[in-house]
């Protein structure tokens, strides 16, 4: 049976690993936000935005992979799905802003929505304001939402559950939130679960990985632990 794992590095990073090969979204200069330094190995990285508490490159070990494992797939191009060829990981971008405001505070903001080995997962980046339906029509389908619950640079806890509500997705990931370690003028994820547990599951992973083979729904994930450096 295929397997997906996914690993909370903390702030909005995480790795999605399939097939032995990783893909990291968002590392982070953790000097920037209050986290001990982050040094993680992956093969591909992906980030929403130019920030570098999002786009740390420097916090990322890269590891020797073929030219395409990672390929960009346009908003309406139909997923090809597992071909049995190099590419592990297809992405899709859909443009959004990083505040209310049109990007006139803090920017532009990219969604990736993202197949590994078939299973669908989207990373909401530093989402800053509620989705338009045209929007959401991109976010159908998915198997793993991973959204940003801590208010103040992104969406709050209300705005992303309402954001849940709207995409429907099968679980739920929070992310960009004070917890363990950070020192942002951001919400702790309690809020957003206060909500959320009248629709979805709440689960507390105890450590900082779960893995997924397309069996489990509407449970919200919710990571007591991060994964750091590479053991």
């Amino acid at each position: 049976m295929t397997k997906v794992s996914l690993i909370w590095h903390g702030h909005s990073c995480f790795s999605i690993g399939c097939s032995g090969y990783s893909l990291i979204l968002d590392p982070y200069k953790s000097e920037m936000i209050g986290y001990p330094p982050l040094c993680v190995k992956a093969h591909v990285m992906l980030s929403s935005h130019q920030h570098e508490d999002h786009n740390y490159r420097p916090a990322v070990d890269f590891q020797p992979a073929p030219n395409n494992l990672l390929q960009q797939l346009s908003l309406d191009d139909e997923w090809p799905g597992q071909n049995g060829g190099d590419t592990i990981f297809y992405y899709k971008i859909l443009p959004t802003k990083h505040d209310d405001a049109g990007g006139r505070k803090r920017g532009d903001n990219s969604i990736h929505i993202i197949d590994a080995c078939g299973f669908r997962i989207a990373h909401m980046g530093d989402l800053g304001h509620m989705l338009n339906p045209q929007q959401q029509s991109y976010l159908r389908d998915l198997d793993m939402l991973l959204v940003p619950v801590g208010g103040y640079y992104t969406i709050d806890a209300k705005q992303a559950y309402e954001t849940v509500l709207q995409l429907n997705p099968r679980n739920v990931v929070p992310m960009h939130f004070i917890g363990q370690y950070g020192d942002l003028n951001i919400s702790t994820v309690d809020p957003f679960v206060r909500l959320i547990e009248h629709d979805f599951q709440i689960k507390q992973v105890d450590g900082y990985e779960i893995t997924y083979s397309g069996n489990t729904r509407n449970i919200c994930y919710f990571f007591k632990k991060l994964k750091l450096h590479e053991d």
